[in-house]
């Protein structure tokens, strides 16, 4: 223990001596917050806005999302395409938002495209509208999917939810704290892959040391080659832990932002998911062969499925074949495990995303110890 103490006071000197280093640490997590608290910031009502609806493509899907979007605002009316844009150019509707040809069809294949919010008000009206929009797109492409898999029409459905005074009024009454979890989700997913990068330092750290010769000089004293990865593994742990507890208490006490979820529930998803992301940045490090290949493939590599797995983009929006696909990644278990949570579900219900992460995590272990023992320049130190 007393060398792995050393490994990690070095670790740590090296680190207070990087400023640019240091500011990273510190900086990333509010910066993940920052980039969708003002994106977000003034999305939180429509309530007091007028908006003209402008139905160009009757059909089942656009004019129930029509209906949602009058129920959720008293002052949105339907308008034709001529009337709404003179209204809105004299003042007297805030936003209009346009339902053209082909968004019926889009939206029956979870698509939706052809719909335009229009506004003379400036960024802040405009992605206020496009929040609300989006918000009754989600809830309908979920109802869309639940009716294809469950065999029952959409319009029952529908009925359903607009029958249901619970629904109803989580609706007229939480558009703010809709708009809050989705920038919560969105930040927590900006997050995961900034913790990914942060992990993938190690695996470049014990490719450098090998590039220069540290490593096997280290090899050649009482240090065991073991004993330094484990030292160099809990420091890269303690970097990644202290950069979610930054953005967790920054979310809290430094923007208020609620989540729908415990603080501590998402620090032990998180820190599962870190625990991940260290042995997936071993598991890169002794594969690749040099630090530049292993900094290439960790950018492609986390930035690709940060985007495939909904953590930077929301997974309801994409088409079948790539939510199918986002299930391969760990992110999306994260995120999937948070929006469970969000939804009032336990500890039970998100047993499964555990579990797939601990999986991820013990292949990636498996893969880094293997790759270790097959290092025969290592094994002739040991």
């Amino acid at each position: 223990m007393q060398q792995v103490g050393w490994i990690f006071r070095h670790n740590l000197k090296s680190l207070t001596q990087s400023k640019v280093k240091l500011l990273m640490i510190i900086g990333l997590p509010i910066l993940s917050i920052l980039i969708y608290f003002l994106s977000y910031g003034a999305q939180s009502d429509t309530s007091g806005l007028k908006i003209g609806l402008v139905n160009q493509d009757q059909g089942v899907y656009t004019t129930q999302l029509v209906d949602w979007m009058k129920d959720a605002n008293t002052q949105a009316t339907s308008v034709s395409l001529k009337d709404g844009n003179e209204k809105l150019t004299s003042g007297s509707l805030d936003a209009l938002v346009i339902l053209g040809k082909g968004s019926e069809k889009s939206i029956a294949v979870l698509d939706p495209q052809h719909i335009t919010v229009k506004s003379i008000q400036g960024d802040t009206v405009n992605n206020a509208v496009k929040s609300a929009v989006n918000a009754s797109l989600t809830n309908m492409m979920t109802m869309i999917k639940a009716s294809n898999d469950g065999g029952q029409s959409f319009s029952k459905y529908a009925t359903t939810f607009d029958t249901s005074k619970i629904t109803i009024t989580q609706k007229t009454t939480s558009n703010q704290q809709d708009v809050v979890l989705m920038m919560s989700m969105q930040i927590l997913g900006f997050l995961c892959m900034m913790l990914l990068y942060a992990a993938g330092n190690l695996g470049e750290l014990i490719l450098q040391e090998k590039e220069d010769g540290t490593f096997y000089r280290l090899m050649s004293t009482p240090l065991s080659s073991k004993v330094y990865l484990l030292g160099n593994a809990l420091f890269s742990l303690a970097v990644v832990v202290t950069e979610i507890v930054i953005c967790l208490v920054a979310m809290r006490f430094a923007f208020g932002i609620d989540p729908g979820v415990s603080y501590f529930a998402l620090f032990g998803i998180l820190f599962i998911f870190a625990v991940m992301a260290v042995l997936l940045s071993l598991a890169l490090g002794f594969t690749a062969t040099s630090r530049k290949s292993v900094s290439g493939l960790q950018m492609i590599l986390f930035t690709l499925t940060s985007l495939l797995s909904g953590a930077l983009i929301p997974v309801a929006i994409m088409p079948n074949f790539m939510q199918k696909l986002a299930e391969f990644m760990p992110q999306y278990w994260v995120m999937d495990a948070i929006t469970t949570l969000q939804q009032n579900g336990n500890l039970a219900s998100i047993s499964l995303n555990i579990a797939i992460l601990l999986g991820y995590a013990l292949l990636f272990f498996c893969i880094a110890s293997y790759k270790f023992t097959k290092n025969a320049r290592v094994n002739s130190f040991v």
